[in-house]
């Protein structure tokens, strides 16, 4: 025979956004932007990403330590695209030569 009772539910509704580490897109197109800006523009365009992106964090429910935490590994996934883009683009001019 079956019950009647309702079961409560013990766990929390956590919301686990999708962390930043695998948002190609997202750290190409920064990084893409990044080389065609230079000095104020680039620093300007830089800081409204990083707030942009700790702006969703927050509003997931994250923690400032997560939404930090997240914003640096977005700090190092970009610089390491551009450090790859720097590097594909030298070695296509090395073998043109």
């Amino acid at each position: 025979m079956a019950s009647n009772q309702s079961v409560e539910a013990t766990e929390t509704n956590t919301i686990v956004p999708f962390p930043v580490v695998r948002r190609l897109h997202a750290i190409r197109s920064a990084a893409a932007e990044l080389e065609d800006l230079h000095g104020a523009e680039a620093l300007q365009f830089w800081r409204r990403r990083c707030r942009a992106l700790a702006d969703e964090l927050f509003a997931c429910g994250c923690s400032e330590d997560e939404v930090r935490h997240q914003v640096l590994v977005f700090q190092d996934e970009v610089q390491i695209e551009l450090q790859h883009r720097h590097l594909s683009r030298l070695s296509a001019g090395a073998m043109s030569q």
